[in-house]
């Protein structure tokens, strides 16, 4: 069993991997091919990140996340967890906004 500083090191060097995955829009396996990475070791830290395992840094996680809501007129109001706020969000634009929620 790796020593609290050698499971540190190991985060740290997997923190950006997945972050770099997180943005590359490929798949986890073609992500591992293309840049020589076991697909266990892969999926085993993106998970350990995920759950808040390890503190290697912010979570980009894909699972969902809180979020409260108000309701403004005209139309609806997104408080998100880092302090964004959405506004004006209606059943027109709601397309976009889930394009921007799938961005951050």
């Amino acid at each position: 069993m790796p020593s609290k500083a050698e499971s540190e090191n190991l985060a740290a060097r997997w923190r950006p991997l997945i972050d770099a995955w997180h943005g590359s829009g490929q798949t986890q396996k073609a992500f591992c091919r293309a840049n020589d990475l076991s697909y266990d070791q892969f999926v085993y830290w993106r998970r350990k990140f995920a759950r808040g395992d390890v503190d290697a840094g912010p979570v980009r996680s894909s699972a969902l996340v809180p979020v409260t809501y108000t309701s403004t007129a005209p139309g609806l109001s997104l408080l998100l967890p880092n302090g964004m706020e959405l506004r004006g969000l209606t059943l027109d634009n709601v397309p976009v906004v889930q394009q921007l929620l799938a961005r951050l």
